[in-house]
């Protein structure tokens, strides 16, 4: 079975369109010690929306549509309760950084300041690609065994409407 015949392939794209913008959280993580308060505001304040408005709905459709779908075709309740888990951590994470965000003040960069946003990037895009990877190699490869093509159009379509709501 090729790439593009997989079922799952929807959700693929959907990671690879994502993966761009969590590699530039590792790119402000490198930048963010040089750039004025209002860049910071800016730059990191950009990262925190697009965070918010793109990965948190995508969270909550794999919540809602995919992990459930993925216990059915393992006959496994609860076996994607650390996936959940990684999704809590990830919008704690998402929160501390708009929180320090929001904190930035005239005394930036503050070295010990700018380490510490540097490291929340860092922990943010680390978590976020290990998620990713968990849900690539474990978790579609068990609905490109289960789902048919209509069957995961369904399932795709359900998860745009939720992370769209």
């Amino acid at each position: 079975m090729t790439t593009a015949t997989l079922p799952t392939e929807p959700l693929r794209a959907e990671h690879r369109e994502l993966r761009p913008h969590l590699r530039a959280l590792d790119t402000a993580a490198d930048e963010v010690d040089r750039w004025d308060v209002d860049e910071a505001r800016h730059v990191l304040g950009e990262i925190v929306e697009f965070l918010r408005d793109h990965l948190v709905p995508h969270a909550r459709a794999e919540e809602d549509v995919l992990y459930p779908a993925v216990e059915r075709a393992m006959s496994a309740p609860g076996a994607t309760m650390t996936m959940r888990a990684d999704h809590e951590e990830i919008v704690a994470r998402i929160d501390r950084l708009a929180t320090t965000v929001d904190a930035l003040g005239a005394d930036w960069p503050d070295a010990d300041r700018a380490r510490d946003v540097a490291h929340q990037l860092v922990g943010l895009s680390a978590i976020l690609q290990l998620h990713f990877a968990k849900e690539e190699e474990v978790l579609l490869p068990v609905l490109d065994g289960a789902l048919t093509g209509a069957q995961a159009d369904e399932l795709f379509g359900r998860m745009g409407e939720v992370a769209h709501s």
